[in-house]
């Protein structure tokens, strides 16, 4: 009986042949590794950089205790995960606040600098008074009606409104006048100082504002709060002008200035023209 023929092994690929495909599979391997290596870095940086928030910086250089306005802050913005701890994220949020250290432009606003109450800041010693060169400060009554319900805060600006009778000007047809007799004052204290830091509390109705003006001006207002009735309006914070007041050559702070009476307010505001 024959035996069948045994089946011969399969034939070998030629080195040759093999080689080029063992090359071929690490050169995909090093590909999708390298592939995968970038973009593990792609989405790791975008992981660090996070969704972005806003913060209030310095606008400007801020000295210590100096009440802060509008005016020195801008909105910036930071990473989430870079946002500093009880930093401030409205502008709106650092109404009625002053600096507790010098703040610096560019640098972010947080609570542990900035306080409510001007006059405790330092180891409770009173601040001194912002009181730019060539200018007074002059502390007038206030009250629910005449201050704006107690909404005026340091920092902010009003305007005080003049309600006379022109008889005390001219006898002839009396008759009661208002204008605007101050314009865009910087309120940069209210009330006294309080003996107690009322960090994030509302200040309220207080019996006094206190501003700054020229000495000239002053001596105007110091006869209208004796003869007339004054009201206060608080600006829109958009309205404020913010540009560092300079010295009024008109009125030297080293010369006292001309005696204020009648005639001097109505040649000033022309009450008896109206």
């Amino acid at each position: 009986m024959a035996l069948p023929l045994p089946i011969p092994p399969p034939a070998r690929p030629a080195a040759g042949v093999r080689t080029p495909l063992f090359l071929l599979g690490v050169g995909m391997a090093l590909l999708a590794f390298i592939g995968m290596f970038a973009f593990g870095i792609v989405f790791a940086n975008r992981g660090l950089t996070g969704r972005q928030v806003p913060v209030v910086v310095a606008a400007v250089d801020i000295q210590a205790r100096e009440p802060i306005n509008i005016g020195m802050l801008a909105l910036g913005q930071t990473t989430a995960s870079s946002l500093p701890p009880h930093a401030f994220v409205s502008l709106g949020d650092l109404s009625g606040y002053s600096a507790v250290v010098p703040i610096y432009k560019g640098q972010p606003i947080t609570a542990n600098i900035v306080a409510t109450d001007p006059d405790q800041i330092q180891g409770g010693s009173n601040a001194y008074l912002p009181i730019p060169q060539g200018y007074v400060a002059m502390t007038l009554p206030s009250g629910e009606q005449q201050g704006v319900a107690g909404y005026v805060t340091p920092g902010d600006y009003i305007n005080i409104i003049a309600t006379v009778n022109t008889g005390i000007f001219n006898p002839t047809n009396p008759h009661m006048a208002t204008r605007t007799v101050f314009s865009n004052l910087h309120v940069i204290r209210v009330g006294p100082p309080s003996a107690s830091p009322k960090e994030g509390q509302a200040i309220g109705v207080s019996t006094s504002v206190t501003v700054i003006l020229t000495e000239c001006d002053a001596q105007y207002l110091n006869w209208l709060l004796a003869n007339v009735t004054l009201k206060y309006v608080l600006l829109s914070y958009k309205d404020y002008d913010v540009k560092p007041p300079t010295p009024d050559a008109t009125c030297p702070s080293t010369t006292a200035p001309a005696v204020v009476g009648p005639i001097q307010v109505d040649s000033r505001w022309a009450f008896t023209k109206v």
